[in-house]
């Protein structure tokens, strides 16, 4: 009887601890009294990025790094986070939302599945997306239009009016598109990509500006996989999740507490129907008042970090 009972203890026990690495163990993640903000060493910083050489990853790098470390392009996000965790790196900078694209959802289910991850920065970047193509290409040629799906949505007006006959290819970046053009040699490709991309792969701008929106930003994430700081920053973030009806509640005591919302992404717990997962970025908000507005939720929670904005 007392060895069933022990089993059965040791059961329970792993059980919890299993289901506390997934996610579904304590419904709040503990807060800690401390405020310290995390330190940054940007000289030597190792900053993994979407490359390759020319993204606007890499020039959101530049910005918040101060063009100081060492960046690694890497073929796909998944990859540069991937390296981050096996600390190939020490940061990775990521797109998570755009004016017009909206949120970058591959990219942020990523942060979601990666309990590991916290956000040590931010970084909202102006773009401007141009049409790249070999030197002395003629417009009215271009059959085939490389870019990454942001990009695309980005340029879309400006392709239904302009190309409506060519074949629009995403691929895993705009610099990738750019360098497929430059290696091809072929002047009836062209590709959605910055200005830096024409310097790196010896392109010439053939439409600039092209994007829908001339106030067209993108917002990438610093991630790091130090424990979040919950020093003064600009902007807090944090994860929720569970049933949909629970999420109007949280809104209130936000509102209640002068609490801004800069804003909320909404993915599919994968579950069951009705549940979900929200990642939620506000500022004006204190620590103590973080622990409130968990207190009588029935919204899991997950804090990613206070962080300043670039």
């Amino acid at each position: 009887m007392i060895r069933k009972t022990r089993f059965i203890l040791t059961f329970l026990l792993v059980v919890s601890i299993v289901m506390t690495a997934a996610g579904c163990g304590n419904k709040v993640q503990d807060i800690p009294q401390t405020e310290d903000a995390i330190a940054i060493d940007y000289v030597s910083a190792v900053i993994g990025y979407l490359g390759p050489e020319g993204t606007y990853s890499q020039e959101a790098c530049g910005v918040f790094f101060e063009k100081k470390g060492t960046y690694i392009p890497y073929e796909t996000v998944a990859d540069a986070v991937e390296a981050l965790k096996k600390g190939d790196c020490t940061y990775a900078v990521i797109p998570q939302e755009n004016t017009i694209g909206g949120a970058v959802t591959d990219y942020l289910d990523i942060v979601i599945a990666n309990q590991q991850l916290s956000v040590v920065g931010e970084v909202e970047l102006p773009i401007n997306q141009n049409l790249l193509v070999l030197p002395g290409t003629d417009l009215k040629k271009i059959k085939k239009i490389y870019s990454h799906k942001q990009g695309i949505a980005q340029g879309k007006d400006w392709i239904t009016k302009n190309l409506p006959q060519a074949e629009v290819i995403e691929v895993s970046s705009t610099s990738e598109g750019a360098r497929i053009v430059s290696e091809a040699g072929d002047e009836t490709q062209a590709a959605i990509a910055s200005v830096a991309c024409a310097d790196v792969y010896g392109l010439e701008i053939i439409a600039e500006s092209i994007q829908n929106n001339h106030n067209n930003k993108t917002r990438f994430y610093v991630l790091s996989t130090t424990a979040p700081s919950y020093g003064k920053g600009d902007r807090t973030a944090f994860i929720v999740s569970g049933k949909a009806d629970a999420l109007p509640q949280l809104m209130a005591e936000l509102e209640k507490n002068g609490i801004r919302l800069v804003t909320l992404h909404e993915r599919p717990e994968k579950t069951e129907l009705g549940n979900y997962v929200y990642l939620i970025e506000c500022s004006n908000i204190k620590q103590e008042q973080l622990k409130k507005l968990t207190e009588n939720s029935s919204l899991a929670f997950r804090y990613l970090g206070s962080f300043d904005v670039h």
